[in-house]
C-alpha cells in the first residue's frame, strides 16, 4: 500500500509578509525565509505562502461554508491563555471560546490573507466516545 506523509499546506495572501508575521506573533510560527519567499512552520508542519498580485476582497460569514479549504486547527493545552494572548495582540476574533463537545472546546480567528484558524484545546479524560 502507498503511504501518504503530510508535507505542507499552500496559503495565498494579498500580503505574504502581514501573513507570516501574524502567524509568528500570534500563533508562534516559525519563519523560514526562502530566495524570493517567506512560509511557516508550525507544530511540524509546513505553511507555503504564496502573494496574491489581486486577491478577492469578499469573504463569506463564518456561517457561510465554501467549497475547498474551510479552516484548518491547532490545538493548545490552555485555551483561555491562548485566547487571551490572542486578543493581546489583536487578532481578528471570529468565534470566541465556546465548548464544541464534551472535552473540547474552540474559538475561531482570522490572519491577513482571510485564513479562518480554529484553536482547540481537547481534554481526552472529559471526552464521551460512543
Amino acid at each position: 500500500m502507498i503511504e501518504f506523509k503530510w508535507d505542507h499546506l499552500q496559503l495565498c495572501s494579498a500580503d505574504a509578509e502581514a501573513t507570516a508575521a501574524w502567524f509568528a506573533r500570534c500563533l508562534n510560527a516559525e519563519i523560514v525565509r526562502r530566495p524570493g519567499r517567506v512560509d511557516l512552520r508550525i507544530g511540524g508542519i509546513n505553511l507555503f505562502i504564496t502573494p496574491l498580485a489581486s486577491a478577492l476582497t469578499t469573504r463569506p460569514s463564518h456561517d457561510e461554508r465554501k467549497q475547498g479549504i474551510d479552516h484548518f486547527g491547532v490545538v493548545v493545552e490552555d485555551l483561555d491563555a491562548a485566547f487571551d494572548h490572542l486578543v493581546r495582540c489583536d487578532a481578528e476574533i471570529v468565534e470566541p471560546v465556546k465548548q464544541v463537545r464534551a472535552g473540547v472546546r474552540a474559538c475561531f480567528v482570522r490572519s491577513p490573507g482571510d485564513i479562518l484558524v480554529e484553536i482547540l484545546e481537547r481534554r481526552p479524560a472529559e471526552m464521551t466516545f460512543t
